[in-house]
Formats: structure tokens, sequence, C-alpha cells
């Protein structure tokens, strides 16, 4: 076939072979395309798998932290109750075997074991149910009600525990041991569980931010050498809301000298000095708190007149007392002439045993006894009187008519008991 071929021009041969080195030229960057393409698909399988084995891991390591945070829950759980659960497996155990004796000999031994655990477990549950619902109540907060659940748990816990005693007591009630270890361990119960109970509030209130500080903790050196002042500075820190102890302490202190720097007399030494008569001696207080006096009031002026009525009935009385504590004494002053001191008269009972003249004599006033008043005063206070009786229409009392008259309330209080004896 290939005789009778024309034969291919230069052109023609220029232009297969062209065409033959592109064929070739789009091949091979078809075959490196496809080898790039190819690295690229194995690097993301790659990747993907690396992601997956990570993922793998990663669930593998979550999973055995889960494990292993389940396994330390339930060691501290196991940790917590044990103790627990094993004071109510030995108070069970003491009524178990108490119940197993008092049941039928001519049963099964499994039905007397079913009879006496069941009995055992109810007598010992009631305590434990009174008080879980004492756990509730106080975990929503209704304290009223769990410290009244809680009082009858543990009444409940004595009655339960006093039968278990009496199982394995010995004559009369004599203590054995494994009598007091049942009854004990029937006590106890109740108040066990309430350490969970009071331990869960008390997390409760420390995420509500509701637990009192109980103010700064001092350390035993101080407390042995400074007791009473450690103490107050306590009670100093737990006023004012203060936990650092250095705080505390120089808190009270300035508290301590500036109480001390303005000393006043206590309430009873005050009082005594008011009935001796004398006067109180109370440092002058700052001159931002001392009490300013109007000397016109009227209620101020009153009281004067009444420390000077005191200050005189006080010498009055004491000259009077001296007087009668002198009468049966001759004081050395005039002779006995052989006679008993007690026989010779003082010249008080010498002058109160002769007979009274016919002459009376009226006793000195007093210095600040109130006096009648005068006719211009009695006639002014009777205007003020009469104004405030017909303003009213009731008789005044005797301040009022002091303040209307203008005069003292013991010279209206005076005139007005005058006017009431007339009527």
């Amino acid at each position: 076939m290939t005789l009778f071929r024309s034969r291919l021009s230069a052109e023609e041969l220029a232009a297969a072979a062209h065409a033959e080195d592109e064929r070739r030229r789009l091949q091979a960057q078809f075959d490196r395309d496809q080898a790039a393409a190819d690295r690229e698909e194995r690097r993301r399988l790659d990747r993907e798998r690396a992601r997956a084995d990570r993922k793998r891991r990663k669930a593998r390591a979550k999973a055995r932290a889960r494990f292993w945070h389940r396994i330390g829950a339930a060691a501290r759980g196991v940790r917590t109750v044990a103790p627990l659960l094993l004071v109510n497996a030995a108070a069970v155990g003491g009524q178990t075997g108490y119940a197993f004796t008092r049941t039928p000999e001519s049963w099964p031994a499994a039905a007397r074991a079913a009879v006496a655990l069941v009995y055992a477990a109810t007598v010992e549950s009631i305590a434990l149910y009174v008080s879980w619902h004492a756990h509730d109540a106080l975990m929503h907060r209704a304290t009223g009600t769990a410290a009244e659940m809680r009082r009858r748990a543990y009444l409940i816990a004595a009655v339960v525990a006093a039968m278990n005693y009496s199982h394995f007591d010995g004559p009369n009630w004599t203590p054995t041991p494994f009598a007091v270890g049942s009854g004990m361990a029937s006590l106890l119960s109740p108040w066990l569980w309430g350490l969970h109970t009071r331990r869960a509030q008390q997390l409760q209130l420390l995420r509500a931010d509701l637990v009192d500080e109980t103010g700064a903790v001092f350390d035993r050196k101080r407390r042995r050498a400074f007791p009473i002042r450690t103490w107050r500075a306590e009670r100093w820190s737990i006023e004012h809301h203060v936990r650092d102890p250095r705080v505390a302490w120089d808190g009270y202190h300035a508290q301590r000298a500036a109480r001390r720097a303005t000393v006043r007399p206590g309430r009873w030494r005050a009082a005594w000095a008011v009935l001796r008569g004398r006067a109180a001696v109370v440092p002058p207080a700052p001159a931002e708190r001392a009490p300013v006096l109007d000397e016109t009031d009227p209620d101020v002026q009153e009281c004067r007149k009444l420390t000077r009525s005191m200050q005189s009935a006080r010498l009055t009385l004491s000259s009077g007392l001296a007087r009668i504590g002198l009468a049966d004494r001759t004081l050395g002053l005039w002779p006995t002439d052989g006679r008993p001191a007690s026989a010779v008269a003082s010249p008080a009972a010498a002058v109160a045993s002769q007979p009274a003249s016919p002459v009376a004599t009226e006793p000195d006033p007093a210095p600040d006894a109130p006096q009648p008043p005068t006719t211009d005063t009695a006639a002014r206070i009777a205007a003020a009187y009469d104004d405030l009786m017909r303003d009213s229409g009731r008789p005044p009392s005797g301040r009022q008519v002091a303040k209307r008259a203008g005069v003292s309330k013991t010279t209206a209080n005076e005139w007005i008991n005058q006017h009431r004896r007339k009527k």
C-alpha cells in the first residue's frame, strides 16, 4: 500500500512532527497533573486518617478520663458512705440476730433469716427516713422543718437504740460490750448521716456567698500572752467584718485608747454622787458635742431650783443629824460631877427638857423653800389662770400657768393649791 502512496512533503512532515510533539507534551502534562492529583488525594486521605486517629485517641482518652473520674467519685463516695454503712450494718445485724432467735424454730433457716433481716431493716430505717426528710428540707432552706425532723429522728433513734441495747445486755440492764456497741450504732446513725447534710449545706452557702465570716483568727501565743485583749479584738473584728488579724488588733487598740481618753463615770457611780448631793466629775465633752442649755427655759430653771433645794435639804438634814448624835455626849465641855456621861444631859437635851415658852417661834424657812407669792405675782397668776380657764374650758396645769404668767412652775403650783383649798 505504501508503494502507491504519495510521498509527504517537507511541510507535511514538519506539521506531523509538530503534532506529535504537541501530543507528547499534552500527555506529559496530563501525567504530571494526574500525578499531582493522586498525591493530593493521598495527602487528603492521610490527613483524614490522621484526623480520625486523633479523634479516636481523644475519644479513648475522654473515655478513660470519664472512667477514672467515675472510679474516683465512687471511691470518694465509698470513703464517705462506707463508715455510715458499716454503722448501719452493725445496727441491722444486732436487730437481725435478735429477731432470728424469736422466729419459730420449725421454719426453714432461710425463711427465719429473711424475716429477721426484714424486721431489722424496717426498724433501723425509720430514723434514717425521717433524717432524709430533714436533709431535703435543709437543702431547700427550710431550717425550721429541718430542725423539727432532725429532733424526731434523734428521738426515734434513741428508742431503737434502747431496743437494740436490751437484746444483748446483762441482768437488770447491765451493760455489755456488744449491747453498748449495738445501741450506739443505732443511736449515732442519724447524727452521722446529718454530718453529710451539714457539709452539703455549707457547700451550698459557699456557692451562694452566704457564709458568715467569723472574724480574725489569732495565734496561740497571742492568746496565751493576752487572753482578754485577744478575745476583745476578736469581738471587734466580728463586729467590723475584719479578717486580717493585724488590722483587727490595731483597730481594737485604737478604739480602746480613744475610750480611755474620754473616760466618764459609770451609771452607779454617777447615781451615788447625785444621792450624796455631789456633782459627778465628768470631763468636758468635745466642743462639737457639748450640750448648750438655754437658761431661760422654764425646765432648766426648774432643774436649777431642784438642785439648790436638794443641797439645802442635805445641809439641813446633816446638821440636824449631827445635833441628834451629840445630844447624849458631853464632849468634855462641861463637868460631869462624878456622874456617868450618859446621865449628864447635853445642852441640847437641857434646852429640850425646859418647858416651852408661851411665845411660839416660827422656824426659819429653808433658803430655797417655796415662798408664798406676792400680791403682784398672785394677781398675774390669777389673771393667767382665768385666761387659760376661759380659753380651754378646763383647769390648766402649773406649767401652763407659769409660762403665761412668767413665773416659776413651783410658784404657780403653790398658788393653784392655795386657790383649790380656798374653794
